[in-house]
C-alpha cells in the first residue's frame, strides 16, 4: 500500500512507515462486520483507500503528541522507565535475544523514556475530565439496554473418563459407572471429581456458560437439569461423563447496579478521549505537514 513520505513539523516520515500503517488499519477494517461497513460505506476498495488515509492520520498525531511531549524538559520516572525495560528485556528473552531480533539497548530505553514522557501529556490534558453524574449513567442505561441482554447459563461440575489410545471405550464407559455407583453410595461428587476424574482439579467445576460453548451432547444433557441434580453416565466425543448442576441463570437483562460501574468507566473514557482528540486538533491546526520526496542523502 503505497503512500507518498511526509514532514510533520520537519519530522520526516518515510513511505514504508505509512505502508505499515496503512497495511495495519486494513487488516482492523476487515475485520468489521458486514453492517458496520455498510455504516461506514465502506466496499472493498474503500477499505483501501480507507486505510490508507486513517493510517496517515494516525501516525501524524502520534508524532505531534511525541513532539509536544518531547518539549517538556521535566525528569521523568526513572524507577518506571527502568521496570519496563526490564519488562521488555523479559518478553524478549533477554539481552541476547533483544540483540538477535536488531533491537538497540539504548534506543529502547529512550523510547520508553518518551512514552512515558507521552503518558504523562495524556494524564495532564484529560486530568480536568469530570465523572459522570448517576442521572446520565441512568440515562445511558436506558438507551443501550440491548448491550446488556444476557443468555441463559449454567454452572456445572463434571467427572469425565476420556476415552484414549490405551483405554477403551467400553473401559472408560466402565470406569464412569463405577465413579456413579460410589455417588449413589454417598461419597461427595466434588472430591470424586479431584481425585478420579481424568479432569481433575475445582472439584471438576466447569464456571457458568451458555448454549454454544460445549459440545451439543454435553449441553443436550445440562440444560435440561435442575440445580442439584447429578446426571447418569452420557457420552460425548470425549468420553464419558458424569455432571453435576450447580446453578442457573435466566435470560434476562443485567441490572443496573450491576452495570453501573462499568458505564461509569466507559463515560469517563470517552470524555478522555475527546479531550486529547480536542487537543490534538489544536496541534493538527498549528502543525506543518506536507509531502516530503526523499533526498538522495536520505534515501
Amino acid at each position: 500500500m503505497a503512500a507518498m513520505p511526509i514532514r510533520v513539523n520537519g519530522e520526516l516520515v518515510s513511505d514504508e512507515t505509512l505502508a505499515r500503517e496503512a497495511e495495519s488499519v486494513r487488516q482492523r477494517l476487515e475485520t468489521l462486520s458486514p453492517d458496520q461497513r455498510e455504516e461506514m460505506g465502506l466496499d472493498a476498495s474503500g477499505i483501501r483507500e480507507r486505510a490508507i488515509e486513517w493510517g496517515r492520520e494516525n501516525l501524524i498525531e502520534q508524532i505531534l503528541l511525541r513532539q509536544q511531549a518531547g518539549s517538556d524538559s521535566r525528569p521523568i520516572d526513572e524507577e518506571a522507565a527502568e521496570q519496563r525495560f526490564a519488562d521488555a528485556l523479559k518478553r524478549y528473552g533477554g539481552a541476547k535475544k533483544l540483540a538477535e531480533a536488531g533491537v538497540d539497548e539504548d534506543a529502547l530505553r529512550g523510547d520508553i523514556r518518551t512514552q512515558l514522557k507521552v503518558e504523562r501529556l495524556i494524564e495532564s490534558v484529560t486530568a480536568n475530565a469530570k465523572a459522570p453524574r448517576p442521572k446520565e449513567l441512568a440515562q445511558a442505561y436506558r438507551r443501550n439496554k440491548q448491550r446488556y441482554k444476557t443468555e441463559e447459563m449454567v454452572r456445572a461440575s463434571h467427572i469425565v473418563k476420556h476415552v484414549e489410545k490405551d483405554v477403551t471405550e467400553e473401559q472408560a464407559k466402565r470406569a464412569a459407572e463405577s465413579i456413579y455407583s460410589r455417588l449413589q453410595s454417598g461419597e461427595a461428587f466434588e472430591r470424586l471429581a479431584d481425585e478420579d476424574s481424568d479432569c481433575p482439579g475445582g472439584g471438576g467445576d466447569l464456571g457458568y456458560f451458555a448454549r454454544g460453548k460445549m459440545v451439543s451432547e454435553f449441553e443436550d444433557v445440562v440444560f435440561d437439569m435442575q440445580v442439584g441434580q447429578v446426571s447418569e453416565v452420557f457420552k460425548t466425543v470425549f468420553g464419558f461423563h458424569i455432571v453435576k448442576l450447580t446453578d442457573r441463570k435466566a435470560a434476562g437483562v443485567r441490572p443496573f447496579a450491576e452495570v453501573q460501574d462499568e458505564l461509569a468507566r466507559e463515560a469517563l473514557e470517552n470524555r478522555r478521549r475527546e479531550l486529547v482528540e480536542r487537543y490534538l486538533d489544536g496541534l493538527r491546526e498549528r502543525a506543518v505537514v506536507e509531502e516530503a520526496p526523499v533526498s538522495a542523502s536520505e534515501a
